[in-house]
């Protein structure tokens, strides 16, 4: 995924997280009042010509760190930047070094691995109106996120939520992009009066699983499947099946002499989460997997080959004593308010190989 929201299909870190958000901002009014001489009953002082005076306004909130315009102008910027420099032919290193520098996180190491990996022109996408999704509150880096319709070539539409995080002055990056599962509609963010969704910390409790825990959770659920975390989350094609799949395969590899796993963890990349109009969470967060395949026997296990899809990060072609296959996977999920019964759902995906080692 070289270039924003490019999905490569292939079998399947330190930047500072958000801080806590404040969530309301306090309306202050005020009376005026005085006290009597001798324990008489306090009274208003009138004002000059016996007039009463008014009770102070509220105090209006104070602007957004990111006005809706700035948000605007700065994902107009990486999506024209991106077509522009993606289309261009023949593709130099010089497009490529600026189309890295338009991404972080999540989505630099995809982008990273699709340019490593083909010397070939990227796929031309073509974006649609933009629904800014964007905090009225936050600290640490600024962010927001937009929910816009990206179509190929081929004329196939997708729905993408792209997260923009700002790096410096008015460096705008695309921190991760998902792609909504096919028949999903993107949940309705709850919105003030001016157009300003509401941002929730990591350690938001109004939500059935907080933001920073529905990355560990997720993980947990696809390697152990109905378990615990299995019942949080709602089975889908991002959570159910990977358990079993990864029991066969190791047993399989074991009768080739060979010892096999497949770990999903929580990644280090950012969190970032919005209210949504029912109380719950639009939750934005990546896992990676680590696969891993040993020669465990020799010379039984010694002709493992590497597979097909990991040759565009390795030159490699045989197992010499393991092989290491990292994928990055950039989610978002909707997870319900707190006490409601109902489970979270994975809605959304963009992933691929990011990191091939051979030893």
């Amino acid at each position: 995924m070289a270039r924003i929201g490019e999905h490569r299909e292939v079998d399947v870190r330190e930047h500072g997280r958000p801080g806590v958000l404040a969530l309301a901002l306090a309306l202050i009014t005020a009376t005026a009042a005085c006290s009597g001489s001798g324990g008489a009953r306090p009274e208003r002082s009138p004002s000059a010509g016996g007039v009463t005076p008014a009770a102070r306004p509220a105090i209006a909130p104070s602007p957004p760190p990111v006005t809706l315009t700035e948000a605007a102008k700065a994902l107009a910027g990486v999506v024209g930047a991106d077509g522009v420099l993606g289309a261009a032919t023949p593709h130099l290193d010089a497009d490529r070094k600026l189309m890295l520098e338009q991404t972080r996180d999540g989505q630099e190491a995809l982008s990273m691995a699709a340019f490593n990996g083909s010397a070939e022109a990227l796929p031309h996408y073509t974006w649609g109106t933009p629904r800014l999704l964007v905090p009225r509150n936050q600290r640490g880096p600024l962010w927001f996120a937009a929910v816009v319709d990206r179509e190929e070539s081929s004329g196939r539409v997708r729905t993408a939520v792209l997260t923009l995080v700002r790096q410096g002055g008015e460096d705008w990056r695309v921190s991760s992009t998902s792609l909504l599962d096919e028949g999903v509609r993107p949940p309705e963010v709850a919105v003030d009066a001016e157009g300003y969704a509401t941002a929730l910390g990591e350690e938001d409790t109004t939500v059935a699983i907080s933001p920073r825990l529905m990355a560990p959770l997720h993980a947990t659920s696809a390697e152990e499947e109905g378990g615990i975390a299995a019942k949080l989350i709602e089975e889908g094609p991002h959570t159910t099946g990977f358990a079993n799949e990864i029991t066969e395969r190791r047993k399989a590899e074991k009768n080739d002499c060979l010892g096999y796993d497949s770990i999903f963890a929580a990644s280090d990349y950012p969190v970032h989460a919005l209210r949504t109009a029912d109380g719950g969470a639009l939750v934005l967060y990546s896992l990676i997997r680590t696969t891993t395949r040993t020669i465990k026997i020799t010379p039984c296990g010694s002709d493992a080959q590497v597979p097909p899809e990991a040759w565009k990060l390795t030159k490699e072609r045989l197992i010499l004593k393991e092989l290491r296959m990292v994928e990055t996977q950039l989610y978002v999920s909707t997870v319900p308010a707190r006490n409601s019964g109902r489970p979270a759902k994975v809605i959304g995906y963009l992933g691929g190989l990011t990191k091939v080692t051979v030893s």
